[in-house]
């Protein structure tokens, strides 16, 4: 068993977008878009951050900067599976009792989000931990690119993810959560997940952390208030700007 309470931050960036070529060497104010990840990574507590990617330019483009990247598999279906195989190469098993998924294509994470998460995986029982935040634009609650979830609130005050859904969930609810897709798993929770089979809730949403809850992992939240805008088309990248505009008159 490991009894150290470090953390890895793994990034998982893909070159091969459909929707958009290249995303994590789009310049976002001067700058990549996995620069932006890494940077928030690296400057958070965390102990160790890999990028681990199936791209050369990525790879070099990060150690360019005193980064620690790892080629990975072009074959991999999810960002888990991408970082697994990081963990694998990099021999990482037995060091680190916490291994976070922060994804390549979210460049404006801040840097406390990252580190709450990282002292409350350490506090909770459940087995990985999640970010939420409430849905505050109606036009959301009926989006498919916009995970909901259902959640329950413990006796001890921390709240659970029952179920993912791209469909509004619950039905007819005052209050709409949305899913951030950021996971800290503890060390047993990444091992049970990547080597059970994808399960048929799985396949029918296209959401691999139901293969998390349909194998008895239980997954906790944070929420927050934060806007974390995942990078997926161009209008994706025209709402980045026009929220970091937004952010410096603030």
């Amino acid at each position: 068993m490991n009894n150290n309470n470090k953390t890895v931050i793994l990034i998982p960036a893909r070159i091969g977008s459909t929707r958009l070529p290249n995303k994590p060497l789009l310049k976002i104010n001067g700058k990549e878009m996995i620069l932006h990840v890494w940077e928030n990574a690296t400057n958070s507590i965390a102990d160790d951050v890999i990028v681990a990617t199936d791209s050369e330019d990525i790879h070099n483009l990060v150690q360019d900067h005193g980064g620690k990247s790892v080629i990975t598999s072009q074959d991999h279906q999810s960002g888990t599976d991408r970082i697994y195989e990081a963990i694998q190469k990099c021999n990482i098993s037995g060091k680190y009792k916490y291994f976070m998924n922060l994804q390549g294509d979210l460049p404006n994470v801040p840097i406390e989000v990252i580190n709450l998460g990282i002292k409350k995986i350490q506090e909770t029982t459940s087995d990985i931990l999640t970010y939420s935040r409430i849905i505050d634009n109606p036009e959301d609650i009926h989006n498919p690119n916009i995970v909901k979830i259902a959640i329950s609130e413990l006796d001890n005050n921390e709240i659970n993810a029952i179920y993912f859904s791209r469909s509004p969930i619950p039905n007819q609810a005052d209050i709409y959560y949305e899913h951030i897709g950021i996971y800290i798993y503890k060390q047993h929770a990444i091992d049970k997940f990547i080597t059970s089979k994808p399960t048929k809730l799985e396949k029918i949403e296209k959401l691999e952390q139901l293969r998390a809850l349909e194998n008895g992992l239980k997954i906790n939240l944070i929420l927050i208030d934060d806007i974390i805008i995942s990078i997926d088309t161009m209008d994706d990248m025209r709402k980045l700007k026009k929220y970091l505009i937004y952010r410096s008159i603030k």
